[in-house]
């Protein structure tokens, strides 16, 4: 009861202060979205020292994590993969001139991917932002997977009988991901209703956009928070940190949009 307790409590602060930025957009989102970088970051590099004995390069990955971030907000994905092709050679050059053989394979391996999984990932919440009705579109996001991650959560407390599907997540149950499933379908029709009821106009405009958002919010979502839990127990850590009072940290928080932006993105640009 404590943890939900505190789980609400969280939510009270950093929600409002999510959708305010999804509204306004702009520099406050990409402000926002820094520093969930940052802290990001850092919760990945201390994961890598003190479970994996790898030390990596703390100021230069949130420099790099900054730049991709930052390009992405002027520039779109323009840059994207010169920067990333940039930053692996000097990662490579850095091992070379610093003498470093220790661990070599996994510095490089592990700072290439948290540029990839927290700065790249994450930007796309500014990407779906920029869109027609982007803000509209953020908050539809953030307020399906508030609903799934809740209904699968307590659903599967309640009905989940059928535990231990997934290794990552051993007390995820199949009920659970089923009914975080559903909640996504029902979230996305019913926001979707309410923005039509006080702008006048849906932001969904068929099924089919609907569909696809309980697809990825309600599939691609979950798998976002049972590929976050497959790294936490490769760290042999049940929670990325303890930052966020009742859920754990950053990376825990932001897992399933890390997944379902990015997806949400491409399919309006290419199929919506």
């Amino acid at each position: 009861m404590k943890t939900v307790v505190l789980r609400i409590l969280s939510s009270m602060i950093y929600g409002p202060l999510m959708l305010v930025c999804a509204w306004f957009g702009g520099y406050p989102l990409q402000i926002l979205l820094s520093l969930v970088t940052i802290l990001g970051i850092r919760e990945f590099y201390l994961l890598a020292r003190d479970h994996k004995d790898v030390k990596l390069l703390l100021p230069v990955l949130i420099i790099c994590g900054l730049l991709i971030t930052w390009s992405i907000f002027f520039f779109q994905l323009s840059y994207v993969l010169p920067l990333f092709v940039l930053f692996l050679f000097l990662f490579l050059a850095w091992d070379v001139f610093s003498n470093s053989e220790q661990h070599a394979v996994e510095k490089i391996s592990y700072s290439m991917f948290s540029l990839i999984y927290i700065p790249l990932l994450l930007s796309f919440l500014f990407l779906v932002r920029s869109l027609e009705h982007g803000k509209f579109l953020l908050i539809i996001l953030y307020g399906c997977i508030w609903l799934t991650d809740s209904a699968a959560y307590f659903l599967g407390v309640k009905f989940g009988k059928h535990k231990n599907i997934f290794r990552s997540s051993k007390n995820k149950s199949i009920e659970g991901f089923i009914a975080g499933i559903i909640t996504a379908f029902i979230s996305a029709y019913l926001l979707n209703q309410l923005i039509y009821l006080i702008f006048g106009y849906f932001v969904l405009y068929s099924w089919k956009d609907i569909v696809a958002f309980g697809i990825i919010v309600g599939f691609l979502g979950q798998l976002g928070d049972l590929l976050e839990s497959n790294l936490k127990r490769d760290f042999g850590v049940k929670d990325s940190s303890n930052l966020i009072p009742g859920h754990g940290g950053i990376l825990d928080r932001f897992d399933s949009l890390l997944i379902s932006a990015p997806f949400l993105y491409f399919y309006f640009i290419l199929l919506g």
